[in-house]
């Protein structure tokens, strides 16, 4: 058939359907301006309840504006398909991950990723940079809120860690991060006024109140980038704004002799126990990553780190996002976010602004976990793509409202038990949802009789077979009822899982005395020997632990302490010659 006059061809006609869904304005965008940093404001959404919370106004905002259009734009971009394997692979996690109890709020905490870049697919440019313009002013308000709020003795150790101010993320490297890009965002503006002078003014004192070092150096490569790069006489402002911090701090130190402020930048070098822990985690993590290209799920590094680590710490977070995205979900999320994040550093893929963000958020987060405060991760992926990209319009209403609905439902109760966690009612948790393994690992101290201790125990094993406390309870159950084969089972499995905790050692080897007197009096010799013979066993185990000991962990603060009170080592010493 022959095309009419007023007949449009089949890609023209999908090209004006595309252009007939607006982007998001009006109201809708201000809920969203609203949401962007009330998130930050929300711990950087860390909490996985905070993070519930976040994914179902997304889910509504969605609601509304498909209502409102009929429609929505679904991203066709490299970083929607990256935030959406996330969560994702998380859930899929749950047929081999560490801690299978856990990995589904390892999924709703990442939820928001996909949701919030779906919103800003409902965006335009423009848009999308009066959001990235919040970035400079909510930083300020931060700074000065908390330095007004850490005055009150009942809030100063949320807002401050160890004298550095750590804001309403109450963590200061990753706090200091944002306000850098605040800073970055201003640095870029064509115009600057006095109120944008008094932000910035903000922004570099809070980052010098936070400690940062990693970002004090980002802020100074920052500085010569953009002098680099910039044009015109504004390119001078941040370079003579960050040497005029530097010289009047290094005046006031000299003046007042008070060094202890400025410290943490006085001692920064390569030998420092900060960046030495550091190398330590990421060299035991790797052979870690290699035997698991899957990845250990949602907390399983945490849980696991005590049967491979090389020294004395004991983190939740290996400090090393990349590290990070490797050990939690595996190599195919990682290979996606690293192929969206080389993309959106193509000067042709994204706008100077959104690379210059980009490229500051990825080297700090190879130094510190960001990305756990899912709201930095919003920061990202708007960094990623501050342009408009491509879309392709979505008007099936049952299949996208039925997935809705239950993403806010699975929101809603984990939400709800994460809440009851945090606010300190882990039985309450447990009973809401009985897969939540850190809810029973707090309620073990609280167990009344070895009965309860032991019922407790197993239902943290049951979810994840790696928390060393829990074998160490059921030892202490068994301990408790005289059943000394099972308190040398579960001990051992204990100390496999937290092999320099010494006191683990000495706790054993004072039941397996205690144990060896007992079937000495009732005549069971075998048994006795047997018990002896563990006893002469331990010097041996913490021998193993220190000739596998890293350099490194000599190097830090926190050093290895594997030598046995000389009470004890005289235990193992007549426990030997007694076998």
């Amino acid at each position: 058939m022959k095309k009419g006059k007023g007949q449009k061809t089949a890609p023209a006609a999908r090209k004006e359907q595309r252009a007939a869904v607006p982007p998001a304005s009006g109201a809708l965008l201000t809920c969203m301006q609203v949401f962007f940093p009330v998130c930050l404001w929300a711990v950087g959404l860390f909490h996985e309840t905070a993070s519930c919370a976040a994914a179902l106004f997304l889910l509504g905002w969605l609601f509304f504006a498909w209502r409102k259009n009929g429609a929505l734009q679904a991203p066709k971009t490299a970083t929607a398909l990256a935030a959406a394997l996330i969560p994702l692979c998380f859930l899929l996690s749950e047929l081999w991950a560490v801690d299978r109890g856990m990995t589904v709020m390892g999924a709703v905490k990442f939820l928001p990723l996909p949701l919030f870049c779906l919103a800003l697919a409902q965006l335009d440019g423009d848009g999308r940079r009066r959001l990235a313009e919040l970035i400079p002013p909510t930083g300020a308000a931060m700074t000065v809120a908390s330095l007004l709020l850490g005055q009150i003795p009942a809030l100063e150790s949320y807002l401050f860690v160890n004298g550095r101010l750590a804001g309403p993320l109450q963590y200061p490297n990753t706090f200091a991060l944002l306000l850098l890009l605040g800073v970055i965002v201003l640095a870029r503006r064509e115009r600057q006024t006095v109120m944008s002078m008094l932000c910035a003014l903000a922004l570099l004192a809070g980052i010098f109140l936070t400690g940062s070092r990693t970002t004090m150096a980002l802020l100074v490569l920052t500085a010569v980038v953009l002098c680099a790069v910039g044009k015109g006489k504004r390119r001078w402002a941040l370079p003579c704004a960050v040497a005029a911090l530097l010289a009047g701090t290094g005046i006031y130190a000299a003046a007042t002799g008070r060094v202890s402020g400025v410290g943490r930048y006085l001692t920064a070098s390569l030998g420092s126990s900060t960046l030495l822990g550091r190398l330590l985690y990421f060299r035991d993590a790797l052979p870690v990553i290699v035997r698991h290209p899957l990845g250990l799920g949602y907390l399983g590094y945490y849980s696991l780190q005590g049967s491979f680590q090389t020294g004395v710490y004991a983190v939740q977070n290996i400090h090393n996002e990349l590290l990070q995205l490797l050990l939690d979900v595996g190599w195919l999320p990682t290979a996606a976010m690293l192929f969206a994040l080389v993309r959106s550093m193509l000067p042709g893929r994204n706008c100077a602004l959104g690379r210059l963000l980009t490229g500051a958020i990825c080297l700090h987060c190879m130094m510190e976990f960001d990305m756990q405060f899912v709201a930095m991760g919003f920061v990202l992926l708007l960094a990623m793509d501050m342009t408009a990209q491509q879309t392709v319009t979505v008007r099936a209403k049952g299949p996208a409202l039925a997935a809705g609905i239950a993403a806010a439902c699975a929101c809603l109760y984990f939400g709800a038990a994460s809440g009851l966690y945090y606010f300190h009612a882990p039985g309450r948790a447990a009973a809401l949802y009985p897969g939540y393994t850190n809810a029973w690992v707090q309620m073990l101290p609280q167990a009344q009789t070895p009965e309860q201790m032991d019922e407790i125990a197993d239902r943290v094993l049951a979810c994840n077979d790696s928390v060393s406390l829990a074998h160490s309870a059921k030892a202490r159950a068994a301990y408790a009822q005289g059943d000394f084969a099972v308190v040398i089972r579960e001990k051992e499995r204990a100390i496999g899982l937290a092999r320099y905790q010494l006191s683990e050692y000495l706790d054993y080897m004072d039941m397996l005395a205690v144990g060896e007197q007992l079937y000495s009096q009732s005549g069971d010799e075998q048994s006795a020997a047997y018990c002896r013979q563990r006893i002469a066993a331990i010097p041996d185990m913490l021998a193993a632990v220190e000739a596998d000991t890293s350099p490194l962990a000599w190097r830090i603060d926190e050093k290895p302490e594997l030598t046995l009170p000389a009470e004890y080592a005289a235990m193992a010493k007549a426990a030997s010659e007694g076998t």
